[in-house]
């Protein structure tokens, strides 16, 4: 049986059943050694932060390539709610971007307007990511676009700027963020926000 170095929540734990993979080792661990409630929020193998770890190359490998494993775990719903409220504080600090981009544009500091812009593209593609799992979003009524056409609506918005932005067309990307990109993100927010309230 291989050695296995595994930790959890920092405290050293035995495994008691034959693993070969990482896949078996994630396996025994959620169904046999969490207890209920309980999920994975943060896994390290071989001493690096994992985010892909459930991808089937990363489980198909064998323990000895991925130790040390460092798994932490917590509540599900403080997880969760703590979560929450990591992502609306994110969507609202990209709504508060947008209005720094077009100041910025305004005022013609187009290097710096483009350096944000860039960064905003990443946050909206992780945030398009977490809103289009199925994580029982509770939607509001009144939401300007609705999580169904929010990709449409996306991927309209950022070819315009896209073009905008090859054409050095500022007043075009001033529109586009603030017609386009900034009601996607109230929407966002307001599913945060409505879901927030109703696992509070």
């Amino acid at each position: 049986m291989n050695h296995m170095d595994v930790k959890i929540n920092d405290s050293q734990i035995n495994v008691t059943v034959e693993i070969s993979t990482w896949g078996d080792l994630l396996d025994w661990i959620e169904t046999d050694y969490l207890k209920a409630g309980q999920c994975i929020t943060h896994v390290y193998l071989a001493e690096n932060e994992s985010l892909n770890y459930r991808d089937t190359l990363v489980c198909g490998k064998e323990i000895a390539e991925v130790t040390p494993v460092a798994i932490k775990s917590g509540d599900f719903d403080s997880v969760v709610s703590e979560s929450m409220r990591d992502l609306d504080h994110e969507v609202k600090a990209s709504l508060e971007s947008v209005r720094q981009i077009i100041r910025l544009l305004e005022n013609r500091r187009e290097e710096e307007a483009y350096r944000r812009l860039a960064h905003l593209l990443d946050s909206v593609r992780i945030f398009f990511t977490i809103f289009s799992e199925d994580l029982g979003w509770i939607e509001p009524y009144n939401a300007e676009i609705s999580r169904k056409e929010s990709p449409a609506a996306l991927e309209r918005a950022l070819t315009q700027l896209v073009n905008a932005q090859e054409n050095h067309y500022w007043v075009s990307i001033c529109d586009v963020l603030e017609y386009e990109i900034v009601p996607i993100l109230e929407s966002w927010q307001k599913l945060v926000e409505g879901t927030r309230e109703c696992i509070a």
